[in-house]
């Protein structure tokens, strides 16, 4: 078993020369087979929309202009994306995902969604693409 202090000197080390600055973004987690799409840094709330999107929304709000809604995220994404016909095996263009989103639950509630808060909330954050991948010789955690 290892000591707090290895553990502390191992995290430390994967961790070195990473800015540790928010940037937002969208990626695929292969392990939770979802797509997440955070524009901000905060705490959140999720409010499921349906059985594969689920939208977050800021905790706390600190500016009336601002917008509560900070990301979201498409559970079961490998379905998902087999249904739309989008491929995990390349970067997807969030554009297309979004398409996606309207051409699976084609309502006008939906259309209204998409258009009125989620292609704002990609432009805010100036997110274009899915990363698919981890960057190239990005360190991982061993279990320990």
């Amino acid at each position: 078993m290892k000591t707090p202090e290895e553990i502390s000197v191992r995290v430390k080390s994967v961790l070195a020369g990473t800015s540790g600055q928010f940037r937002p973004g969208a990626f695929f987690d292969d392990r939770l087979d979802c797509i997440r799409v955070i524009t901000r840094d905060c705490s959140v709330v999720e409010t499921r929309i349906n059985g594969y999107l689920t939208v977050l929304e800021a905790s706390y709000a600190n500016d009336k202009d601002m917008t509560p809604f900070v990301g979201f995220t498409i559970k079961g994404a490998t379905h998902f994306c087999s249904e739309a016909g989008l491929s995990l095996n390349t970067p997807i263009r969030v554009g297309r995902l979004l398409d996606a989103i309207v051409k699976l639950f084609p309502d006008s509630l939906m259309e209204a969604f998409v258009a009125g808060v989620l292609r704002p909330l990609l432009k805010e954050g100036q997110i274009e693409e899915v990363e698919i991948s981890e960057a190239p010789g990005a360190p991982e955690l061993q279990p320990v």
